[in-house]
């Protein structure tokens, strides 16, 4: 029986239009009745009707408005009209909401019947396309479970649409539920000879992509999971499991790997999320995985990276490149004793983490100290005599020597830097140079420079610029903040004392000119950087 809801303010009318029905020979039966919009709607939403016959006017809304509503959610349940009058602007409205007829009041039995049966032929079309549908979905799952579920990883979709849908297809039984986790699969790229077999017609290059899309879900079933995968592209596969704890995530992630490696002769990356309790946190999920299997340039290639391990990093390798911009700085200045003195607090940081966070840190490093070395500002000078230091750290495997081989990159970078500087200086403005930094603390600089040098203090200040880049004063200050943050790194000395070592009398005024140059004051400065 197809259930129907009569809305009608008028008593009498409702219940001569439930009489009706039951009357008539047609599988329909009155499930509830509302007398104003407001009731129509809740009935609506709790009970869902079949069909619903809407007075036009109501005491709190229009019948039209009601349908409107309806018709934001709902665009295939029959609505019919009953109104006291013809109105060629209801009728369109009436036509817009797709309604299946409208009835003028008073109605006739004959009219009532023959609206109801265009309401059942409506339903039993809907239905008949809808099986049609769920065919269609059936002969093309695999291709539809696919686009569904990226539909939802992807956000290319509101997240509970999909979910919906997903019912119908039967992605995952009332056994196979949460918890769930995302896989991200990565192939890297084939080998030399792989790679000259894929130019080949339905060669390597189908058949790899066409292997990488089975591997996953029988590598799945054969760890005891259930799973349903999808291609993000020819060389990315998501993974999505059900019911499986995290050792069974890493199973199965070890399950593909072995695959892949025995049937395509190629490595895969995998990164895994974190579990979620509900579909809806799968986006979130998805990124997780993604983030996790990108992370395979810090912790090396087919390599299984569960998301938890690069998330533990994240506050140490935080906390540890804080320091960067004066790592940077402090080598661009080829300041020795300054990068070893961040080099014996990292080191002793660092020997607390483990390997992989170790690798993931130093790694980094290393990227931002190889920018100085390629900068603009030492391009046609004498390049280091240097392996490439990201394939040299690969080759690590303990802590220990990671740390070493970093500590003494970064003081031969230093020590280049420094060089590559002082090149084409003559030795008598390097041994200006030194005086300078060795006479910090001494007043009238210029002029007992001039002294130093056998020369006349303008003719000094002149050449000064013209051999080095920079003027005498500019140098001078220069020198000292880098002085400065050398020693404000050694938390046993007091501000004051620094102040005097870089020439300054008035601890104030030190702190002036520090913040002004460096944009900290030295209290600032210890607090960020020690």
């Amino acid at each position: 029986m197809h259930r129907l809801l009569i809305v009608d303010d008028e008593y009498h009318i409702r219940e001569g239009l439930k009489l009706m029905v039951a009357e008539s020979d047609l599988s329909v039966e009155v499930s509830d009745v509302a007398e104003d919009g407001t009731t129509a709607l809740r009935l609506y939403t709790e009970r869902r009707p079949d069909m619903i016959l809407l007075d036009i006017n109501l005491p709190d809304m229009s019948g039209l408005d009601v349908a409107k509503t309806i018709r934001e959610k709902d665009q295939q349940t029959p609505l019919l009209f009953l109104t006291g009058y013809e109105s060629m602007t209801y009728i369109r409205q009436a036509v817009s909401l797709q309604a299946v007829d409208y009835l003028l009041k008073p109605v006739t039995s004959e009219d009532f019947e023959a609206a109801l049966s265009r309401a059942e032929d409506r339903i039993a079309q809907w239905r008949r396309s809808e099986e049609d549908a769920i065919h269609r979905h059936r002969s093309l799952e695999p291709l539809y479970r696919e686009h569904l579920l990226l539909d939802l990883l992807q956000q290319r979709r509101p997240a509970a649409e999909v979910i919906r849908e997903m019912d119908g297809p039967g992605f995952f039984s009332e056994t196979s539920g949460p918890p769930y986790t995302v896989l991200c699969c990565e192939l890297e790229e084939a080998s030399h000879q792989e790679a000259a077999a894929t130019s080949k017609p339905h060669g390597s290059m189908h058949k790899s992509s066409h292997v990488f899309a089975e591997l996953a879900g029988e590598a799945a079933a054969a760890a005891g999971a259930k799973a349903h995968s999808a291609a993000v592209s020819r060389d990315r596969r998501v993974v999505l499991l059900a019911t499986a704890s995290c050792r069974a995530a890493e199973r199965t992630a070890q399950q593909i790997r072995q695959a892949v490696q025995e049937q395509l002769s190629q490595g895969v990356s995998i990164g895994i999320s974190r579990p979620v309790k509900r579909m809806e946190q799968l986006p979130e999920a998805y990124e997780e995985a993604v983030q996790a299997a990108e992370h395979r340039g810090w912790v090396g290639y087919s390599q299984i990276i569960p998301y938890e391990s690069i998330q533990a990093a994240e506050p140490n390798s935080s906390q540890l490149l804080e320091k960067e911009l004066l790592m940077i700085t402090e080598i661009r200045a080829g300041n020795d004793a300054a990068v070893h003195a961040i080099l014996q607090e990292w080191s002793g940081q660092l020997a607390g983490l483990p390997v992989k966070q170790v690798k993931m840190i130093v790694t980094q490093l290393v990227l931002f100290v190889m920018r100085i070395v390629q900068s603009d500002a030492f391009v046609g000078q004498t390049s280091m005599q240097e392996q490439d230091p990201l394939l040299e750290l690969s080759r690590l495997r303990h802590g220990p020597e990671m740390i070493d081989y970093v500590s003494r990159y970064f003081v031969r970078v230093g020590r280049h830097v420094r060089e590559s500087r002082e090149k084409g200086i003559p030795r008598k403005f390097q041994r200006a140079k030194e005086w300078i930094r060795e006479h910090l603390q001494e007043d009238g600089g210029l002029n007992r420079l001039a002294e130093y040098m056998n020369m006349s203090p303008k003719y000094l200040s002149a050449r000064f610029k013209q051999v080095t880049g920079e003027s005498f004063a500019d140098y001078q200050t220069r020198v000292r903040f880098e002085r400065a943050r050398e020693l404000l790194l050694d938390p046993n000395r007091k501000v004051a004392e620094v102040a005097e070592v870089v020439g300054f009398t008035d601890t104030n005024y030190f702190s002036i000119a520090f913040k002004k140059h460096t944009g900290l004051t030295p209290t600032e400065f210890r607090k960020t950087f020690l």
